[in-house]
């Protein structure tokens, strides 16, 4: 049992659209059309002013039951 609740946390893995694109194997244009879904905007978060990072294990649910 962890001393504190800051052991308990784990860190959320963020990755690129690019990553997202080779993980189910998607052009580059599929990939933003499926991005632009109400269903994902929880998962986007902003870099600077064009980059997008995903929450990749909210992804990975969200892309589960929309596609299985």
């Amino acid at each position: 049992m962890p001393a504190t609740k800051l052991q308990q946390r784990a860190r959320t893995k963020y990755i690129t659209v690019q990553e997202f694109q080779n993980q189910y194997s998607l052009s580059k244009a599929q990939a933003y059309k499926i991005l632009k879904m109400p269903e994902f905007e929880e998962v986007k978060i902003k870099i600077g002013q064009k980059g997008i990072r995903l929450d990749l294990d909210r992804t990975f649910e969200i892309m589960q039951q929309l596609f299985c």
